[in-house]
C-alpha cells in the first residue's frame, strides 16, 4: 500500500527537501515560506498517484491509491500505521493536500437524476480542503456532509456529438473490450471514456498527483507562531476561494429587488437560470469548454478511440468539460451553459412544463438582458461588486440549431465561427472533412458566456 520509493505510481511517503523542486513550480509563493522553516524528515509529506477516473474521495471519505492499482478508503482499519498516523486526521473528510499534476473535479452526483453539477475544477497549485486551516473550535457545524464527490481527472465531461449507435459502439467493445451499453445520456460518457482509457490497448499513463500533509504540519501551521506566515497565506487563498459565498445572500436579495422594481413574474426556473449563468460569469462555479488538451482527460486517447474504432467520421470528436471563466483575464476563453444539460444549483419546477426550448431561450434572454442592464447601472445595490463588474463586461449569447423567427437566437452552426475551439484544428485526431456537431443536444439551447469585444 505504501513506498518509499517513487516510481510514479500508489502512494510514496517523502520529505520537504525530496519533492521541494516540483512545489517550486506550483506554489512558489507557498515554497518560499516552507524554504524558511525547513521542515525536517520529522514532517512527512504523501504523494498520491490517482489514475483518470480514480474517486479523490466521495461522500463519505477519502480514498488512497495502492501501488499495484485500486485504492482504499482512508478510514479502513487495516492501512499502514505511518498512514494513519500523519493523515488520519482527514479520515472523515480529507487531509490538507496540494494538487501537483493534472486537474481534479469536485461534482455533485445525482444519479436518480442521471446528471452531475461540477462545483469545482482544481488545477496544480491548488490547496484542498482548506476548511483544515479555517475551522474554528465551535459546537456549530455549517458544513454538510454527503454532497461533494472528486475525482481524478474530469467527471462531468462529454462527447459533443451523439456516440448512442448501437453498430459503432460494439467497435469499441471490440478494441477496449467495453463493458457498458451505448449511453443514453450525456451522463453515461464518463463510465465509456474510464473504459477506454483503463483497455489494455490503449495503456494510458494518465494521472493527477496529489501531495499530502501531514498532521505535524497542520499542528504547527496552527500552533507555532514562526509558521504563522504560512498560516496567513492559506487564509488569505481560503478567504479568497469563499468570497462569493458569503455575499451569495445579498446577491440573491438584489435580484428579487430588479423582478419587485420591473414587475416581473417569470418562471422561477429560469430565474434559477440566470442566477446560475451569472454565478458562471464571475468565475464561481464551473460552465462547459471545448477540451483542447490533457490537463483534465486523456483527449489524445479519447479521440483517437472515437475516430479510428468508433467511426466518428462526419463530426469532429470535441469533447466538453468543466471550465472556470476568468473575469479579470482579457485572454480568458468564453464558456458554456446549456439548458438541454442543467447544472443549477435550485430546482425551482417549469412553469410551463410543455414549452419548447427555443421558446425558453427567448424568455431567458430577455430575463438576462433585465437583469444585466439593471445590475450595470451605476447607482445599485451590487454597485462596485464582482456582479456589477460582470454585468457591464461579460456577454451572454444565445443559440438554438433552429432559425429563431424572432431574430433573437443565433443559430448554433455560427458558433464555430465565434470560437475556434470547436474547429478540428484544435483536436488532436478528427477525420478528413468532418465538421461541427451544430446539431448536438448540448447546443440545441446554449448559451456563452465571454468578454464583451
Amino acid at each position: 500500500m505504501l513506498t518509499m520509493y517513487d516510481e510514479k505510481k500508489g502512494l510514496v511517503k517523502t520529505y520537504w527537501e525530496d519533492i521541494r523542486h516540483r512545489i517550486v513550480k506550483v506554489a512558489p509563493e507557498f515554497a518560499k515560506i516552507v524554504d524558511g522553516l525547513s521542515p525536517n524528515k520529522s514532517y512527512p509529506l504523501y504523494m498520491a498517484y490517482y489514475p483518470y477516473g480514480d474517486l479523490k474521495g466521495d461522500t463519505i471519505s477519502p480514498f488512497l491509491p495502492k501501488i499495484d492499482g485500486g485504492n482504499y478508503r482512508l478510514s479502513d482499519r487495516n492501512i499502514p500505521k505511518d498512514v494513519m498516523n500523519d493523515l488520519g486526521y482527514g479520515s472523515n473528510s480529507s487531509p490538507l493536500g496540494m494538487l501537483l499534476e493534472k486537474k481534479l473535479e469536485y461534482f455533485i452526483d445525482l444519479k436518480d437524476l442521471g446528471i452531475t453539477i461540477p462545483w469545482q475544477v482544481i488545477s496544480p497549485g491548488s490547496f484542498f480542503p482548506l476548511s483544515c486551516i479555517l475551522s474554528i473550535n465551535s459546537n456549530r457545524n455549517y458544513s454538510p456532509n454527503g454532497i461533494l464527490t472528486a475525482v481524478s481527472g474530469g467527471r462531468s465531461v462529454f462527447m459533443l456529438p451523439k456516440i448512442g449507435c448501437f453498430t459503432n459502439h460494439q467497435m469499441l467493445q471490440r478494441d477496449y473490450s467495453v463493458q457498458s451499453p451505448p449511453p443514453k445520456s450525456l451522463y453515461d460518457h464518463w463510465n465509456i471514456f474510464k473504459e477506454i482509457i483503463n483497455s489494455n490497448t490503449t495503456k494510458n499513463k494518465w494521472q493527477s498527483c496529489v501531495v499530502y500533509f501531514s498532521q505535524k504540519w497542520v499542528d504547527k501551521i496552527h500552533n507555532d507562531k514562526a509558521w504563522h506566515p504560512l498560516k496567513k497565506l492559506l487564509l488569505e487563498l481560503g478567504w479568497k476561494k469563499y468570497e462569493y459565498e458569503r455575499n451569495h445572500l445579498y446577491y440573491n436579495f438584489a435580484y428579487s429587488l430588479i423582478q419587485n422594481s420591473r414587475n416581473l413574474k417569470p418562471n422561477p426556473y429560469l430565474v434559477d437560470t440566470v442566477s446560475h449563468l451569472l454565478t458562471i460569469a464571475v468565475g464561481a462555479v464551473p460552465g462547459y469548454a471545448p477540451a483542447c488538451d490533457n490537463n483534465l482527460l486523456p483527449l489524445d486517447t479519447l479521440q483517437e478511440a472515437f475516430v479510428e474504432s468508433y467511426g466518428q467520421k462526419k463530426y469532429i470528436p470535441t469533447i466538453m468539460a468543466p471550465a472556470h471563466f476568468h473575469l479579470d483575464n482579457r485572454k480568458t476563453h468564453p464558456v458554456y451553459y446549456s439548458l438541454q444539460s442543467p447544472t443549477t444549483l435550485s430546482f425551482s419546477p417549469k412553469s410551463r412544463k410543455l414549452s419548447s426550448t427555443i421558446f425558453e431561450i427567448r424568455e431567458l434572454k430577455h430575463l438576462v438582458d433585465i437583469f444585466t442592464s439593471e445590475l450595470a447601472k451605476e447607482k445599485n445595490i451590487l454597485s462596485d461588486t464582482i456582479i456589477h463588474e460582470a454585468a457591464k463586461n461579460v456577454a451572454f449569447n444565445f443559440y438554438h440549431n433552429n432559425i429563431d423567427r424572432h431574430n433573437l437566437i443565433e443559430q448554433s452552426k455560427n458558433l464555430i465561427h465565434h470560437d475556434e475551439r470547436f474547429s478540428a484544428k484544435h483536436a488532436f485526431k478528427s477525420a478528413d472533412n468532418s465538421i461541427f456537431a451544430c446539431d448536438s443536444p448540448f447546443v440545441r439551447g446554449c448559451i456563452s458566456i465571454g468578454l464583451k469585444k
